[in-house]
């Protein structure tokens, strides 16, 4: 702040409130140092008076629902978003005008103008116009506005095409092998069409099937790879062909279609194919084709095979090359021989009675072998260095007629060389069968499996490195940078790396607790893989639909409150207590990451009913809830008293539960729902202070049946106790000391949880000491082991088939972010704007430099520790502030760029006690030193 505008600001009376907060509001080990402090920063930030010089507001990096140019926008659920960039600090958003116009021929127009709208919100800024056309093309800008009435240039252009609603359908849906009993269909479908004749503007096609396809045009792919659904809530994807059909040219439109059942990734729903092409000429002609009658199909050259396992439900692919219709895709292609197809009648036929549009997909890319290697045996064995959730693709040179050739994936070799189908399989059929035609042919499997290996036996012709390929997918990525981290420490780096490559590829149609085995969106894993993806890619959508499927669980099973451990889900109702839990503080995190108020407020009711669920398990004699302990499955316990009736982990977490629907009703406006659900939650940890921990203060696992205490204090009550605040302040050091004297004694799905008690307790030394360790079970022991993605369990085991590619354990990376980099969200400003929280550990490491994304932009953080005192480099986007703590026992021991903190542009200082400097800053880029 420059000395004139301290001056001017300190004079007025917003200014002389601001003060008052600004000077020694944030007490040390305040639980909630922001909140102290959000008056001086409104305040401050309202009157402009932390900026420095600076340019205009250039708006860019437009997105509509978290995509950047996306084709398929529900036309009833509609948001924006930008980046800005300006020169200068502390440069904020005063407003914003937003302005859609339909792009379409013959339809061109301004449908939306906002006019100058008083805000700083740059994303998810809903769509506030008449109702949006569907199957419609708009374009649109926005322009933005910073201190002093200045308005930056207009943003250049951007796009979108809005979906089709249930009701815009023309297409009918068919059931691709309709004749079959087959429990796993593979079916080609075809048909032609040769549009009018006319330039084209646009071509968008439209498709949702059950369970999956990909689609071709004259023989190119061009989408696949729908999210797995119900067939009331069907989804439906959209995709651009623009540039793929032509007026008066005869094109051929074929689907390639699966359908197997039911499994835990998936409801059985039924096989079903819907298909729309919406053609827009350019003198604003419009044309549209649909699946119908005059589609034709033939079965694929899968053959019958069994089940991999019992959980996912996937099917062994035994493929005939022998049958493969080449060219099937390709216009003037002879169909004659394949047989209509059924039609089950038009959209909204039962079963598939809705869609929705979908807004996630899948990106595939190719992974090359970094060795191929022949046995003795002749079977060859390709190693992609890495486990991937992938399909594999062999090139055949010349194949000879019927002969068979085994292949089969894997994750571990056998001392023989062989990819093994003992060790690491996660008790499922990793094989495959392909029956050669003549000539040259490529085998490519349909499905994705997690492996690393391959093995091709007796493939009859030589392989080689340019003969296999993997191709591995995950859902498709925000384009934003990811996040960045580094310390110097190698074992470190290398964990951040293991855990953000293990985050991305359990993401796809859902998320998933593994690639291979089950391929389902448990609740737990889901929540610990959304929040790692959202902090390192900046992922959006896919948690969205995540916490989405959480409430339509919710509502299709669960009247009394709970939600179903997994959905989609083909086996019913099931559910998990300490996973319905979990659902509040997944939504909060998404919050947090997102700012996302309309999603959070939409959930509200559903997470109102976990609570009451919750809370109706108390029982008055003690105060605390019983019944909701976890059942362990085979899986490991690390000690946990399963005996207990009432468990200290279930009552933890419903003091979260609370804490955090409370905060949502916050966001809600529900005045009364507040008070209720936080003094729920401070009468619960009231009790379980009470009556769950030992004299020490260290916390038992929970009371028996006859009111005893367990006589068990296991890792996972004290550190997730730790984690959820429900430790008194008095009691921090020494539970902390506890957690920190068990190493790692929990397994991977609480460890984001013990490495934040850990945080909490102020142990920083112990989180790089936990996480580098190779000697113990942990992230640098998987590492050590040869390990390249998380595991389910740290000593998995093959007997119950444990998983060696398990997304649940990557969370810990969020921990890394917060604790060691120093960097975390802060709960957006109430008008959505990013906030973050700066403060470098006090031990630990040395240095450490890294960035992370936010809608705003990302943060980039680079510390290193000197003699008695720290230096700091810190960017912060524009339109966001941070709240930053250096080390620092007077305001004069706190330097930026030079020259004292608070005389800097942008920077406020709030307090200085027990040794810490606590700083507002705004926007801009910043080196701050401490003595």
């Amino acid at each position: 702040m420059s000395r004139f505008g301290r001056r001017t600001f300190l004079g007025s009376s917003a200014g002389v409130a601001a003060g008052v907060a600004a000077s020694g509001a944030l007490a040390e080990g305040s639980a909630s140092p922001a909140g102290a402090t959000e008056g001086a920063t409104r305040a401050l930030r309202d009157a402009g008076v932390l900026a420095g010089p600076s340019g205009p507001l250039r708006a860019g990096e437009l997105t509509v629902n978290g995509a950047v140019g996306p084709v398929g926008v529900d036309p009833d659920d509609c948001s924006f978003a930008w980046t800005l960039r300006a020169a200068g600090r502390e440069v904020q958003q005063t407003a914003y005008r937003i302005v859609v116009r339909r792009a379409d021929p013959g339809h061109g127009g301004v449908v939306w103008d906002s006019g100058a709208v008083d805000s700083a919100r740059q994303a998810f800024v809903a769509f506030g116009g008449p109702q949006l056309a569907a199957d419609a093309a708009f374009e649109w800008t926005v322009q933005a506005r910073g201190y002093g009435d200045r308005w930056g240039p207009v943003s250049g252009p951007a796009r979108f095409t809005t979906a089709l609603r249930p009701g815009d359908w023309q297409g009918q849906w068919l059931r691709p092998a309709g004749a079959s009993e087959q429990p796993d269909r593979v079916t080609y479908l075809r048909t032609e069409v040769t549009p009018p004749a006319g330039a084209l503007s646009r071509v968008t096609a439209y498709v949702a099937a059950a369970h999956t396809y990909r689609l071709f045009v004259d023989g190119d792919a061009v989408d696949a790879w729908p999210s797995f659904c119900y067939p009331d809530e069907q989804y439906a994807r959209a995709v651009d062909l623009t540039g793929k059909l032509a007026g008066g040219r005869r094109s051929a439109v074929g689907v390639l279609h699966r359908w197997y059942g039911a499994g835990k990734g998936r409801p059985v729903s039924a096989p079903g194919l819907l298909v729309q092409l919406s053609l827009w000429y350019a003198g604003g002609r419009h044309v549209v084709l649909g699946s119908d009658a005059g589609w034709r199909e033939q079965p694929a050259e899968w053959l019958p095979s069994p089940q991999r396992n019992s959980t996912s439900c996937d099917y062994v692919e035994w493929v005939d090359g022998r049958a493969s219709p080449d060219g099937w895709a390709a216009a003037g292609y002879d169909d004659r021989a394949w047989v209509p197809a059924t039609v089950i009648g038009p959209a909204g036929s039962a079963p598939f009675t809705r869609t929705y549009p979908q807004r996630t997909s899948i990106a595939e890319h190719l992974v090359e072998p970094v060795s191929v290697r022949t046995l003795a045996t002749g079977s060859v064995v390709v190693d992609f260095g890495a486990v991937y959730p992938a399909r594999p693709r062999v090139r055949f040179a010349a194949g000879r007629a019927g002969r068979t050739v085994p292949m089969h994936v894997g994750y571990l070799l056998d001392p023989d060389g062989q990819v093994s189908t003992v060790h690491g399989t996660q008790e499922t059929n990793l094989s495959f069968s392909y029956v050669m035609g003549d000539g040259a042919q490529t085998f490519e499997a349909f499905t994705y499996l997690g492996f690393r290996y391959l093995q091709i036996d007796d493939p009859g012709v030589a392989i080689g490195a340019g003969d296999v390929a993997a191709i591995a997918r995950h859902a498709a990525m925000p384009a934003v940078p990811m996040a960045t981290f580094a310390t110097g420490n190698r074992m470190l780096d290398a964990v951040w790396k293991l855990n953000a490559r293990s985050c991305l590829y359990c993401t796809h149609e859902q998320f998933v607790d593994t690639p291979t085995r089950e391929k389902a969106q448990f609740l737990w894993d889901a929540a610990n893989e959304s929040e790692a993806v959202m902090r390192t890619y900046g992922e959006q959508n896919l948690s969205w639909q995540g916490l989405r499927d959480v409430a339509r669980g919710q509502a299709r099973f669960w009247p009394d409150g709970r939600v179903n451990v997994v959905y989609p889900y083909g086996f019913g109702a099931r559910d998990i207590p300490t996973f319905t839990e979990r659902y509040p503080e997944w939504l909060w995190r998404y919050y947090l990451s997102t700012g996302d108020k309309a999603t959070a407020v939409g959930h509200y009711t559903s997470v109102t009913k976990v609570a009451e669920y919750l809370w109706a398990a108390r029982q008055g004699h003690t105060g605390l809830l019983y019944g909701l302990a976890d059942t362990p499955e085979g899986d490991p316990t690390y000690g946990y008293d399963q005996n207990v009736a009432a468990d200290t982990v279930s009552n933890v977490l419903a003091v979260n539960a609370f804490n955090r629907v409370a905060q949502v009703a916050a966001l809600a406006g529900d005045l009364g729902g507040v008070p209720t659900w936080q003094g729920r939650a401070t009468q619960l940890a009231g009790v379980i202070n009470a009556l769950l921990r030992r004299p020490d203060g260290v916390y038992v696992d929970g009371l028996e049946a006859s009111g005893a205490p367990s006589t068990h204090a296991s890792q996972e009550a004290n550190a997730l106790a730790l984690a959820y605040g429900v430790v008194p302040s008095a009691g921090v050091r020494d539970v902390g000391a506890y957690v920190a004297s068990l190493g790692v004694d929990v397994g991977p799905n609480h460890g984001l949880e013990l490495l934040r008690a850990l945080a909490a307790a102020g142990r920083p030394a112990d989180i790089v000491r936990i996480l580098t360790d190779t000697s113990a079970p942990g992230w640098a022991r998987i590492l050590a082991q040869g390990g390249t993605f998380t595991w389910e369990t740290w000593s998995p085991s093959d007997l119950i088939g444990d998983s060696m590619s398990h997304g649940w354990g990557s969370s810990a990376l969020v921990a890394m972010q917060e604790t060691l980099l120093g960097v975390s969200l802060m709960e957006p400003n109430p008008d959505g704007t990013v906030r973050v929280l700066v403060a470098p550990p006090s031990g630990g490491l040395s240095q450490a430099s890294g960035s992370l994304p936010t809608v705003a932009g990302p943060v980039a953080v680079s510390w290193q520790r000197r003699a008695g005192g720290m230096a700091l480099d810190l960017s912060v986007p524009t339109n966001a502030s941070a709240l930053v703590h250096l080390p620092a026992t007077a305001p004069s021991h706190v330097r930026e760029g030079g020259i004292s903190a608070g005389r800097a542009p942008g920077v406020a200082v709030y307090s200085v006690a027990g040794g810490v400097a606590v700083l507002y800053v705004g926007s801009g880029s910043y080196r701050f030193t401490s003595a």
